[in-house]
């Protein structure tokens, strides 16, 4: 009996392994050679030349006499141009200075406007509680802080309008971060 299921096992295994196993006809498949279309028909023209137009010739007319009671006028000949002093070459601007200001006039109330943006800034990052707040959140009002301090900088260093950049980011942080 055993020898009778080793034989059926073998034929089994044998016959699985016959019909997992596919014929498989190893071919070359050709590739068509892509080459490109011949260029289009160039058509050639042979542009000839014009002759010169005969310039026309000029119309006469009458001339009219002059009225006996006016004095002929003496022709102006003209004269040889004097050559002209080359011009004095305008003085060249200084080159902008890295440091932007306002107008004289306007320069204490931009600066008014910047101290009282930087105290809202400040006012708002204030009511920001920092445990409340997400890594993210903890670098934005650090930012803001670092922001304020620039500003601060800028404004005794007379840089105003990066004084008021600097203090704008500030105070858009902070009124994000206290939503």
């Amino acid at each position: 009996m055993t020898v009778g299921r080793l034989g059926a096992l073998i034929l089994l295994t044998a016959s699985l392994g016959a019909c997992a196993a596919k014929a498989q006809v190893r071919t070359e498949v050709e590739i068509p050679l892509l080459a490109p279309p011949p260029p289009p028909p160039r058509i050639v023209t042979i542009y000839q030349e014009e002759p010169p137009a005969v310039p026309a010739p000029p119309v006469v007319e009458a001339v009219r006499a002059r009225p006996a009671g006016r004095p002929a006028r003496p022709e102006a000949k003209p004269e040889a141009p004097v050559p002209a002093e080359p011009a004095p070459e305008a003085p060249k601007p200084p080159p902008p200075s890295l440091t932007l200001t306002p107008s004289p006039g306007a320069e204490a109330q931009t600066v008014a406007a910047i101290r009282e943006l930087m105290a809202t800034a400040t006012r708002d990052l204030s009511r920001v509680n920092p445990s409340s707040l997400n890594a993210d959140g903890r670098a934005q009002a650090e930012a803001a802080r670092r922001f304020l301090q620039q500003a601060d900088e800028a404004l005794k260093a007379r840089n105003v309008v990066f004084a008021g950049k600097l203090a704008d980011k500030a105070a858009t942080i902070a009124a994000v971060l206290v939503r």
